[in-house]
């Protein structure tokens, strides 16, 4: 069983009239958007449809063109992309290190890293190269480079997809443990629909620069791609996306 998720830790978020444009082009359109502390939520939709853009925004990496954001702290967010980008000259738990502005030179900073690093389960490969890693496993160090800070905001742009079917399945059901111990509040991009059925309790569709659906996911953890009640909230966004 997993531990139930506090908001406590989490950070709440509010977007107001929130439009994004790139010259003559209009990528975000008046959207308004409220996140509760703690939540999860998901955000889907076709390629250049304003996904990265939207949690860009969010998160205070871009300014938006009109609209605005509140309840962000900058300071209390972390953003995992799809790459590790782990330092190739560092070992893992320097890598980790970073996500705390520091070397992981005292003692309490060494023990933050090793207990983020336990938090994905590398915790007895610190001292390794990214080198030596696996995929999965560099993602992992990625991960807990953002966690490590203690976030109460954790931004993921398609931070799954470039691994393979079953190293993503055990990256999502890491990720979703440490959100359901943690509390913080995520919001992630990915072109998954089963993806973010099974990590999220909300879930945006974008579309043409706005939310098109804002669904509630409401199945009971842990999830099974294969229950009836998953694969018919799959098909209704796919239906929506595919309509689109």
């Amino acid at each position: 069983m997993h531990t139930p998720v506090t908001a406590a830790q989490g950070m709440a978020i509010g977007a107001f009239d929130l439009s994004k444009a790139f010259g003559s082009r209009k990528v975000l359109r008046g959207i308004s958007l409220e996140i509760a502390a703690g939540d999860f939520v998901s955000i889907v939709g076709k390629s250049g449809c304003g996904k990265s853009t939207l949690l860009r925004l969010l998160i205070g990496l871009e300014p938006a063109s009109s609209g605005r954001i509140e309840g962000v702290e900058r300071s209390a967010a972390r953003l995992v992309f799809q790459e590790p980008r782990l330092l190739p000259w560092a070992n893992v738990a320097r890598n980790v290190a970073v996500g705390l502005g520091a070397d992981a030179r005292t003692p309490e900073m060494a023990r933050s890293v090793t207990a983020a690093l336990r938090d994905v389960g590398l915790e007895a490969r610190g001292g390794d190269w990214p080198a030596m890693l696996s995929g999965g496993q560099r993602q992992r160090v990625a991960l807990a480079r953002a966690l490590v800070g203690h976030p109460r905001l954790l931004a993921l742009d398609e931070p799954l997809g470039a691994l393979d079917a079953l190293t993503r399945i055990e990256m999502q059901r890491l990720l979703e443990g440490v959100w359901r111990t943690q509390g913080f509040t995520a919001v992630l991009v990915t072109h998954d629909v089963a993806e973010a059925i099974a990590l999220s309790n909300r879930l945006l569709v974008i579309d043409h620069g706005i939310i098109a659906l804002d669904l509630p996911i409401e199945l009971p953890r842990p999830r099974r791609r294969g229950d009836p009640a998953f694969a018919a909230l799959e098909g209704l966004v796919l239906d929506h996306l595919l309509s689109s």
